[in-house]
């Protein structure tokens, strides 16, 4: 069978391959025999032949004929179709194929692209040998007129078409020489296979040696929406294809805002790979990239070379320019290159591997920058003018060496047993702030994650063994323990139908890279949680009671310890819950429209023994609590039906509590989707708590928020309008001890299939700042910033404004310190051929965060421009990143 690619040089290969000559023999056999039902149709003319005189040839006349005309077959009929208008054929390939938007049905439109003003669509043929295979298939022919000139040649004129399988070849005249074995097709010449269509005004080759020529040839593959010309595309004795003067663009019919152009391409079929020279790429005409040798593939494969380069600006760094270059190494792993330079920085290389093995994907990535030249911040500058900082605090890593390094795997790829290993670590806390990365996919945050874990997943238990550390890049950022290692051995059975056994085991060892500096505790942690639950549902409710056992015992390195406080504390708990609730369901219609409406009250009881555990409270020579991972959670909604209020394990709950929710859906009875919902709960205390993870029990019992008898009411709704409009919101409103909303957010946001996106979100969070004690005056100065209440509001958008043309927006604004956080304003054309971007943007100067207070941020203002060709890459990411953190849902409308 023939193997059918979608690339334009195994299409050339294919059609000139000495295997396809005996079709093209069988076509000029034919039109030197008497081939009446072609020769009739049009013409009503018959051959009148007969034996010669010595037997062995045949005598063949002209006549005409007075008998009804033979008719065509369907299929030819159906081949001639799509170009049966002479206008047409003068058209080039990709223009011919070409449907606008508006002639395309539904179906068709939701297959564009985005940004496209229309699609290729291939001429449907219905004939029996559509789909067949051309080795299978005979030859089919038509012309209005054929002529057998000097014995050896055969010319067919006007509207010659044939088709051999799914290979059709059509021209306005072909001439076959039977002796030398050429055969030349002339004017509007086409070569249409499932995927490509080739045009040209002359194909001229050699039936003996398999050589050919196509001149002035034009071409379309429609799959990748790639098209392209060339002078003449070649074909030598050794079966080379050779493109001169070829193109490639991803435009539209009618518009070249971006060629690739080379003055020669040839393409080695056996190796399916080709080799461009002397390749330009050119934007409205003009020349803006130059590449005098590159490889590239012919096929599906992928191929070592180099790949389009990125180039960017940033304050600090200057002109930024990678190169990669791609190595295919073997099916199952390949390597990136990227050379890079910055200008204010200097030279760099960041370098990729990948690897996929049955049982392991992995991915190592690296960059290394020697000697940095320190950049070029112009705000830090300013600092270093005014006195307040040096030199040497602006530019702190000048002269030094500069390296990023990661590992990311994920193994045990449907198997019982699984792999992680997710690591990263570089030279510098500034590393990414300074370089980012321009080729690498490596996250980056305040904290940088340096964590692996292997486990097995047997039919009852879970193992694990996991080692993990998170280091701070920034010195705002606290720096979490390590986790070297956490032991985990979880057992779940189920007994009968209902009965539910928890068998949960963990042993972590913590130690800190600040300990003996800042005097932090260390040492091991023992936690286990073990329970029964019976778990029975109905169409109309739940009941879920259980009881349960947790327990807690530490063993401390004694370094840091106060005298007198006890190395290895130990706790334990028994628990139980009542977790129930009912569905009532109703029917109803508002404005014709039918909706089912639910009511579902909950009830939550939940009870754990009281244990002392003071001796967890500022046991350290700097007064540290035992808090290795662990914090209090934020009140909401979701936590009222929470069997603990801490995250992490290092404390045990005191708790006798009962938590009340009421939840009401509205919901579409057609599909069963949520059309809106509103739940409103409380937490009723029937016992002080005097667990806490910074009080001991004395202390506690002073806080009014120990001593409440009921929580915040905790509320929560959420709105479906439409397919595009959806609403969420919350709030914590404290109707009893403060009278006053602790807490609460609200966003409104709309998205639709027309790429429009709409963003507006408010955030509320009520701190209560800390007095410092040791002040004589007692003024009430905050001594924590960050315990500062938070009220920000969000706005943000992507809107069409005009055709291909599209809005983008975001306003950040924190109240709290009644300062701008970012805004930002741009505009953007994306159509098939190229996407551009340019945005305006106001931002905090974050990398100012560690030599000034973080009120005296300094704005930044940048003007950011990126150019996206379809297909090949671009000029400048950072616009696309900049987006797709600031604006929900940006990267969704694709």
């Amino acid at each position: 069978m023939i193997h059918r690619t979608s690339l334009l040089r195994q299409h050339i290969q294919q059609a000139l391959a000495p295997s396809r000559r005996p079709w093209l023999m069988a076509l000029a056999l034919c039109s030197g025999q008497p081939i009446t039902p072609l020769y009739a149709a049009d013409n009503h003319y018959l051959w009148d032949c007969r034996p010669s005189a010595d037997g062995n040839n045949w005598q063949c006349d002209e006549r005409a004929s007075q008998e009804p005309a033979y008719q065509r077959p369907a299929h030819s009929k159906a081949a001639r179709s799509s170009a049966s208008q002479p206008a047409s054929r003068a058209l080039s390939a990709a223009a011919r194929d070409w449907v606008p938007e508006e002639q395309l049905t539904p179906a068709q439109r939701e297959a564009m692209n985005p940004g496209c003003c229309g699609l290729y669509q291939e001429p449907t043929r219905e004939d029996a040998d559509a789909d067949a295979d051309p080795e299978l298939t005979p030859v089919r022919a038509t012309a209005s007129r054929s002529e057998l000139l000097q014995e050896t040649t055969t010319v067919m004129t006007g509207d010659v078409r044939m088709t051999k399988g799914f290979r059709q070849l059509s021209a306005d005249k072909a001439t076959i020489n039977q002796k030398s074995g050429g055969a030349l097709m002339e004017g509007n010449v086409q070569l249409r296979e499932p995927g490509l269509l080739l045009t040209g005004d002359k194909f001229d080759l050699n039936l003996e040696s398999g050589a050919a020529r196509i001149d002035n040839a034009s071409y379309l593959i429609h799959a990748s929406n790639l098209r392209g010309a060339a002078s003449s595309i070649s074909r030598g004795s050794d079966e080379s294809l050779v493109l001169k003067d070829g193109s490639l663009t991803r435009c539209e019919p009618g518009n070249n805002t971006w060629l690739l152009r080379g003055s020669e391409i040839r393409i080695d079929p056996a190796k399916n790979e080709g080799v461009g020279k002397h390749l330009r790429m050119n934007v409205k005409g003009v020349p803006i990239v130059y590449v005098p040798y590159l490889r590239f593939s012919t096929s599906e494969e992928r191929l070592s070379g180099f790949l389009f380069p990125s180039i960017s600006s940033t304050d600090d760094g200057g002109i930024d320019v990678t190169i990669p270059y791609y190595l295919n190494l073997a099916p199952n792993y390949d390597m990136t290159l990227s050379p890079r330079f910055i200008s204010d920085r200097g030279a760099m290389l960041e370098t990729e591997l990948r690897h996929l093995s049955p049982q392991f994907a992995t991915t190592v990535s690296g960059a290394y920058l020697a000697d940095d030249d320190g950049g070029s911040d112009s705000d830090l500058q300013k600092l270093v003018d005014n006195g307040r900082i040096t030199a040497d605090q602006a530019n702190p890593y000048q002269g030094s060496d500069r390296w990023l390094f990661n590992i990311d795997q994920q193994g045990g790829l449907d198997a019982r047993w699984y792999s992680e290993i997710d690591f990263t670590a570089v030279s510098d806390d500034d590393y990414f702030r300074d370089m980012d990365t321009a080729s690498l996919q490596v996250n980056s945050s305040t904290h940088i994650k340096k964590s692996g874990l292997v486990g097995y997943q047997a039919e009852h238990w879970n193992y694990r063994f996991k080692a993990e550390q998170y280091e701070s890049i920034s010195s705002q950022a606290n720096t979490p323990y390590k986790q070297l290692p956490r032991i985990n051995a979880d057992g779940r059975y189920v007994l009968g139908s209902n009965w539910i056994v928890e068998l949960n085991n963990e042993f972590a060892s913590f130690d800190h890279r600040d300990a003996d500096d800042d005097m932090l505790l260390t040492g091991d942690r023992l936690r286990l949680d073990y329970g029964l639950t019976w778990n029975k549902q109905w169409m109309w409710g739940f009941f879920k009671p259980g009881i349960g056992a947790k327990s807690l015992a530490y063993q401390f390195d004694d370094e840091h310890l106060k005298a007198g406080a006890n190395d290895s504390p130990s706790f334990a708990a028994g628990q139980a819950s009542l977790d129930t609730g009912l569905i009532f369901e109703r029917d109803g219609s508002l404005f014709n429209h039918q909706y089912l409406q639910t009511f579902e009250p909950r009830l939550f009881y939940f009870y754990s023994q009281h244990e002392n555990q003071d001796e967890l409270i500022r046991i350290t020579d700097r007064d540290q609590s035992v808090d290795f991972d662990s914090s209090d959670l934020t009140f909401s909604y979701s936590q009222l039906f929470r069997d603990s209020r801490f995250s992490g394990g290092d404390r045990i709950d005191d708790d006798n509590r009962l938590s009340v929710g009421l939840t009401s859906r509205i919901l579409d009875p057609r599909d069963g989707r949520e059309i809106f919902s509103a739940s409103l709960g409380q937490i009723f205390y029937f016992d002080d708590r005097t667990v806490e993870l910074d009080q001991t029990e004395a202390e506690a019992l002073n806080n009014p928020e120990s001593l409440r008898t009921r929580s915040e009411y905790a509320a929560q709704v959420t709105a479906q309008v439409g397919n595009s409009w959806r609403l969420q919101g919350n709030i914590e409103w404290d109707a009893k001890l403060y009278h006053r909303i602790n807490g609460g957010s609200a966003s409104l946001r709309y998205k639709d299939e027309s790429a429009r996106v709409f963003n507006l979100s408010y955030r509320y969070l009520r701190k209560p700042s800390l007095i410092d004690t040791n002040d004589a005056d007692n003024d009430g100065f905050t001594t924590d910033l960050l315990l500062q209440s938070i009220e920000q509001v969000d706005f943000s958008f992507a809107l069409p404004i005009y055709g291909n043309w599209n809005a983008v927006a975001r306003y950040n604004y924190d109240f709290t310190h009644e300062r701008e956080l970012e805004s930002l304003f741009g505009v953007e054309y994306n159509n098939c051929c190229y996407l551009t971007r340019l945005v305006a943007r106001r931002w905090l100067d974050n990398e100012l965060i560690d030599v000034v207070d973080t009120l005296e941020l300094e704005e930044d203002t940048g003007i950011f421009f990126e150019f996206h060709f379809k297909t090949l890459g671009g000029i400048g990411s950072k616009v696309s990143n900049i987006l797709k953190d600031s604006i929900y849902g940006y990267t969704d409308r694709d």
